[in-house]
C-alpha cells in the first residue's frame, strides 16, 4: 500500500497549499478559526517524521507568536539561535495582563521578561521578518472599565506626571509602555509592515520622546527606497490626516519612497502637504487611488460652519478638492496615466437646487462629481460625512473643474505613452 512518504514534494506541497487554502472554503468557519486549524494541520503533520519536519519548517516557522511570559520569550530566543530563524516572516506578539490589571495586590500583572524584550528590540535576529503585530488583550479589564480605555475630551487629557503615576498602578499600562519602548528600540530591522491592534486609547510617556518619534518614519517610510508600490490606510472609526485626538498626521516627505509608482490611500484627509509629495514623484508615480478620502469641511477647518455662497470665491484657507486637484495639475507629473477616487460620489442632500443642476448637467451631457467633505467628533472621534458641503461644492463646480484639469494631464500622458 503507498504511504504518504511515497508521494513527490511537489505533491506534499500541493498538500501544504491546501491546508493554508482549502479550509478558506468553509463558510461556517470565520478567517481567524481557518488560520489556526490550518496552522495547526500543518504543525501536527511536521512532528510525524524528521522528513516532514524538514519539508514543513517553512511554513511551520513562517508565522510565530510570543506572548509577554518568560517561557515564551525563551523560546523565540532558541528560535533566533537556530537555522529556523530564516523562515519567520511574521511575528505576532499577543501582550496581556492577569489579574485585574492594576499593581494594587503587590503583584506584577505587567509581566514583561527580559527574553521578551530582547526579542522585539532585535527584531533583526530574523532576517526575512516582514511584519510585526502587536496584539494587546485587555479584553476582561476593558468590559470590566471601559472608561479607564478611552480619553474623553481634550479638557481629560493626562499631564506627563499624570501618565507616568498610571503607568505604576495600573499594569496594563505599563505593559503598553514596555511594549513600545522594546519595540523602539529596534534599530536594525527592515520590516514592510506594523499592526497595532486593539490598543487603548491611551497615551503612554513613550509618546512625544525623542527616542519613539526619531524611529516612527523608519518604521514606515524611511526603508522603502526600493518600494515601487505603496498603500496607506486609516480606518473608518479612525481616519488619518488630522492632528484631532483620535487622529494622526501621515508624515510623507518628498524624498519618502524615491521610486513609488502606485500610491493607494483609505480613509484620508487629504493634507496640504500631500501635494508636495505627489509633486516630487512626478516623474514616477503613475497610478493614484484614493479610497474613501475627504477633504475636511470648513466646519472642521475653521471651528465653525464658513456660510459661503455658491458663487463666492472661497478664501485661500479653505481647504477644496479644487485646491488639492489644481495644484497637483499645475506641478505637471510626467507620469501620472491614472487618478481613480472611491466611492465615484458623496452623498448628498439632494434639496431642490441640488437636484436641479444635477438635472441640468444630464441634459448638457456633461459629468458632475460630488467630492466628500468631512470632519470628525470632538469627543470620540467619529467621521461625519458633510452632506450640506457637498452638495454646496457640486452646485459650485470648481471641483469638478479642478478634477478635469488633472483628468486632462493623465489622459495627455497616456497618449503620450502610447505615441512612443
Amino acid at each position: 500500500m503507498p504511504r504518504i512518504n511515497d508521494l513527490s514534494p511537489e505533491l506534499l506541497l500541493h498538500i501544504v497549499q491546501f491546508l493554508l487554502e482549502g479550509n478558506q472554503l468553509d463558510p461556517s468557519k470565520d478567517e481567524k478559526e481557518t488560520a489556526d486549524n490550518s496552522s495547526a494541520a500543518i504543525n501536527s503533520w511536521g512532528r510525524t517524521s524528521t522528513y516532514f519536519y524538514k519539508l514543513l519548517s517553512p511554513y511551520i516557522f513562517r508565522h510565530v507568536v510570543m506572548r509577554n511570559t518568560q517561557r515564551s520569550g525563551e523560546a523565540l530566543q532558541f528560535l533566533v539561535r537556530s537555522s529556523q530563524r530564516a523562515n519567520v516572516q511574521a511575528l505576532h506578539f499577543k501582550a496581556s495582563v492577569t489579574g485585574d490589571g492594576t499593581h494594587e495586590d503587590g503583584k506584577n500583572d505587567a509581566e514583561f521578561p527580559t527574553s521578551v524584550h530582547s526579542i522585539l528590540s532585535d527584531l533583526a535576529s530574523f532576517p526575512n521578518l516582514q511584519a510585526l503585530v502587536v496584539d494587546f488583550d485587555f479584553e476582561k479589564i476593558q468590559d470590566r472599565d471601559f472608561e479607564d480605555f478611552i480619553q474623553e475630551d481634550d479638557d481629560d487629557q493626562e499631564s506627563e506626571d499624570q501618565i507616568v503615576e498610571a503607568e505604576g498602578g495600573q499594569a496594563w499600562r505599563a505593559l503598553k509602555k514596555q511594549t513600545f519602548d522594546a519595540i523602539s528600540k529596534d534599530n536594525s530591522s527592515r520590516i514592510r509592515h506594523l499592526v497595532v491592534k486593539t490598543c487603548p486609547l491611551k497615551a503612554t510617556s513613550l509618546y512625544g520622546s525623542e527616542q519613539m518619534n526619531k524611529n516612527l518614519d523608519r518604521y514606515y517610510l524611511d526603508s522603502l527606497s526600493n518600494v515601487t508600490r505603496l498603500t496607506i490606510s486609516g480606518h473608518e472609526q479612525g481616519p488619518i490626516g488630522l492632528t484631532e485626538m483620535y487622529q494622526a498626521l501621515v508624515p510623507l516627505r518628498p524624498d519618502h519612497v524615491p521610486n513609488l509608482r502606485e500610491l493607494e490611500m483609505g480613509w484620508y484627509f487629504i493634507q496640504d502637504s500631500f501635494v508636495d509629495f505627489l509633486s516630487a514623484h512626478g516623474s514616477t508615480l503613475e497610478r493614484l487611488t484614493l479610497n474613501h478620502c475627504f477633504m475636511i469641511s470648513s466646519f472642521g477647518a475653521t471651528g465653525g460652519h464658513y456660510d459661503w455662497d455658491d458663487n463666492e470665491a472661497l478664501p485661500g484657507d479653505i481647504p477644496s478638492w479644487y485646491r488639492f486637484f489644481h495644484a497637483y495639475a499645475s506641478s505637471k507629473p510626467t507620469a501620472l496615466r491614472h487618478v481613480t477616487l472611491t466611492p465615484e460620489n458623496a452623498t448628498l442632500d439632494h434639496d431642490e437646487d441640488t437636484e436641479k443642476v444635477l438635472r441640468t448637467c444630464k441634459e448638457q451631457g456633461k459629468e458632475r462629481r460630488a467630492f466628500a467633505y468631512a470632519e470628525v467628533d470632538d469627543k470620540y472621534g467619529l467621521l461625519f460625512e458633510n452632506e450640506d458641503e457637498n452638495s454646496r461644492a457640486l452646485r459650485r463646480g470648481m471641483d469638478m473643474r479642478g478634477w478635469e484639469e488633472l483628468m486632462e494631464v493623465a489622459r495627455a500622458n497616456r497618449e503620450s505613452k502610447l505615441a512612443r
